[in-house]
């Protein structure tokens, strides 16, 4: 029998106007994915620049292993009401396409980049990671964030952060690095790996599918998932080289991917994340700790994560695998909606859901008050998120 969960569903007073809702899987199951019926379509990492700024483009990849992989390229220019697959060809970049001074790069994986001049001509690089650099016996990264950092002398660095299974996924434990470029790909370096501190137990995932993002401080930060019943984090002072010991972030999440992204005009950090409460099943395969998926919320912190506006629902339903993005004056966040917990991936749907940028900016702060229902409901485990054990003024 499958495992019970209570859900505990939240619904802001006042949520921001949505500005488009649509099940792209569904709208387009006979056109450009009928060739995956039947198949697990990933919500994360799907959007990539647009030349025109009024534009929307989304790329689907079937696999990057093979001679045919099936890329589709999309574009919206009604801010993601209708889409059309596009002419041309690009790199399967299930992490991003990133352009710095006149060159691109487009980020095949965790393993592989592919570099540009004039967007025509790519030369694939392969990456080195820890698995090859720090040790022989760790899977391949399991890369789930990338970026390019924009500020100061770091600006142009390419930083992507990523999980190694020890083992198998669920009754093994993983661990975390980042991986990063400052000469477009040439020569990489990466950080130590590092895991839940002593005395956490090392059960189930330990440090998961971590999300990066660069804020205004200059400053990187890692968020992730684990299997202690909140998102964690981490600081990185030095663009990724070294990074402080990990916190409990007050997030209560079960094991469950989460997305954060810059605001690009305003630098502000954006989350997307699951607050639920887990299950208490440690096995795997029965869900527990992983499950449920619902309340797919959204907050923004205007000052280096320190605090948050009050979290909006996206989805009280089954939701999962958020990615966020900015384009066309509007916010997107595409998710995986599911029928149920039980549902089969291939059975999983697209939802993008868009909203004004300029209204998600003046979102108000949360405070003990506007807080209060979700602490009660146990979905915030403290009325501020706990910094890392640092001095977390902002910096100019």
């Amino acid at each position: 029998m499958a495992q019970q969960h209570t859900k505990e569903s939240v619904q802001n007073p006042t949520p921001p106007k949505e500005l488009l809702r649509i099940d792209v899987r569904e709208k387009y199951r006979d056109g450009f994915f009928r060739e995956w019926e039947g198949e697990n379509i990933h919500s994360f990492h799907r959007f990539t620049p647009a030349p025109d700024p009024g534009a929307v483009r989304m790329t689907f990849i079937r696999s990057i292993d093979t001679a045919n992989p099936m890329a589709r390229v999309i574009e919206s220019t009604d801010g993601g009401e209708n889409w059309a697959e596009i002419p041309g060809w690009h790199p399967p970049a299930i992490l991003g396409i990133y352009e710095h001074k006149g060159r691109r790069m487009a980020i095949l994986g965790g393993t592989r980049v592919s570099v540009s001049d004039d967007g025509i001509a790519w030369t694939d690089i392969k990456v080195p990671n820890a698995e090859i650099t720090q040790y022989e016996e760790l899977s391949v990264p399991n890369t789930f964030s990338a970026i390019k950092m924009v500020t100061g002398h770091r600006a142009g660095r390419i930083v992507m952060v990523a999980s190694y299974f020890t083992g198998e996924e669920g009754p093994d434990c993983e661990i975390v690095s980042s991986t990063y470029s400052d000469n477009w790909g040439v020569t990489w370096h990466g950080s130590r790996l590092f895991a839940p501190p002593p005395p956490l137990p090392h059960i189930a995932e330990g440090f998961g599918e971590p999300s990066v993002v660069e804020m205004p401080s200059g400053w990187l930060w890692m968020v992730f998932r684990t299997e202690y019943g909140e998102l964690w984090q981490t600081m990185s002072r030095d663009g990724g080289m070294n990074w402080v010991k990990a916190t409990p972030s007050g997030f209560v999440s079960p094991i469950a991917n989460c997305a954060t992204m810059r605001e690009p005009t305003t630098g502000a950090t954006v989350l997307c994340w699951n607050a639920a409460q887990p299950g208490t099943d440690t096995d795997f395969h029965k869900h527990g700790l992983y499950r449920p998926r619902n309340n797919l919320c959204f907050a923004v912190s205007h000052d280096n994560t320190r605090t948050w506006t009050e979290p909006v629902v996206i989805d009280a339903g089954e939701a999962q695998y958020p990615t966020i993005h900015f384009a066309a004056g509007r916010m997107f966040i595409m998710y995986q909606n599911s029928p149920s917990m039980e549902a089969d991936w291939g059975d999983m749907g697209l939802t993008v859901v868009a909203y004004d940028t300029k209204e998600i900016l003046q979102l108000p702060a949360w405070t003990h008050e506007t807080i209060k229902p979700w602490i009660d409901r146990g979905l915030i485990r403290h009325w501020r998120a706990s910094a890392c054990q640092i001095n977390r003024q902002t910096i100019s």
